[in-house]
């Protein structure tokens, strides 16, 4: 007798979408068929705008050890995909990144990663000089960039050879998809109104794509009013950045200023790196990531359904982690639906 497959439905093709729609496949194998509704694909998405950097940002109250364990399985990955760095988009990097904050500590992330080092307090008043603001503290340590725009159309395919489906359609409401036995939300900022989720807010990241191939390294000065950094990719470098709660998708010229001047000011030679273009994204920050199931009901239908969203400045970095664990609630909500 032929077993008749559950149907999985995915909103959301950005990073966390499609490492999700993976999962969920590779985990289910033959049990499912899993699409995915998308209104928009790469290379127009929020995920396109980030450099990519692995480094868990702007996760507000979310529990030091989800962060962790999230993004764990994200740099685990990485390092086990290294030798694909040319088609995922992956590149090894030595990461500097010094605060301003009055209550500096080193994160507790930092112990999963391939090595760090506190900065020394010469350093840090070297750089409090150099950038014209007190700094409190800092670390390098090694990290990755993961590039959207390499490993989203790359994820895509692999998961149409395996099966799956991907529909451009702007979904609107969770019960449009009512026939699905469980469905996915990984709609970022759109969960604002999709879910009515009051807690969601767009934090405007505006940033700049540079020709630097001299860039070796990545800087980052993250301060409580600004924040600067420099993030070689595999053919540009990323210039940024801001971190402002605003919808405003528009190039400012007051931001333009700011980012060439602080990040020149970091590494001079920058001055002469070609605009390749100018862009902003507007990361989906919550108070804190919601990866969770719910059963919603109306009348006498229900709709199981799966939310992986609010990931702040770090949706590359915990995609695979928060991947894992919606596939595993994916599978629980299967599960009872048979008992």
């Amino acid at each position: 007798m032929k077993m008749t497959k559950s149907k999985i439905a995915i909103i959301g093709c950005g990073a966390i979408g499609i490492t999700t729609a993976l999962k969920i496949q590779e985990r289910l194998k033959s049990k499912v068929d899993v699409t995915i509704f998308s209104k928009d694909f790469s290379p127009n998405l929020t995920s396109d705008v980030a450099a990519g950097l692995w480094e868990p940002y702007l996760l507000e109250l979310t529990p030091e050890e989800k962060t962790t364990r999230w993004a764990g399985e994200t740099y685990q990955y990485l390092i086990a995909n290294w030798n694909q760095a040319e088609k995922l988009g992956i590149t090894l990097q030595p990461v500097t990144y010094i605060t301003d904050t009055s209550t500096f500590t080193t994160p507790s992330w930092l112990k999963i990663t391939l090595g760090y080092t506190e900065l020394p307090r010469q350093q840090i008043e070297q750089f409090s000089k150099r950038y014209n603001q007190k700094l409190t503290g800092g670390f390098h340590f090694v990290s990755f960039t993961w590039e959207a725009s390499r490993f989203i159309p790359y994820f895509s395919e692999l998961f149409i050879d395996g099966g799956g489906t991907i529909v451009r359609r702007d979904i609107q409401d969770l019960w449009e998809l009512s026939e699905y036995d469980v469905v996915v939300n990984c709609t970022g900022l759109a969960s604002k109104d999709l879910v009515c989720d009051n807690e969601m807010k767009p934090v405007r990241g505006q940033v700049m794509k540079v020709k630097a191939p001299w860039q070796n390294g990545i800087y980052i000065i993250d301060c409580h009013n600004r924040c600067s950094y420099i993030i070689p990719n595999i053919e540009l470098t990323t210039l940024g950045g801001t971190k402002q709660i605003d919808y405003n998708t528009n190039i400012s010229n007051t931001d333009r200023q700011h980012i060439q001047s602080t990040c020149q000011t970091i590494i001079p030679s920058l001055k002469t790196a070609e605009i390749l273009k100018e862009v902003v994204g507007l990361r989906p920050s919550r108070t804190r990531v919601r990866v969770e199931a719910e059963t919603l009901q109306r009348q006498d239908k229900f709709l199981r359904v799966v939310h992986n969203y609010g990931h702040g400045g770090a949706g590359i970095t915990l995609s695979i982690g928060c991947a894992n664990e919606a596939a595993d609630l994916v599978e629980m909500l299967l599960a009872r639906s048979k008992m």
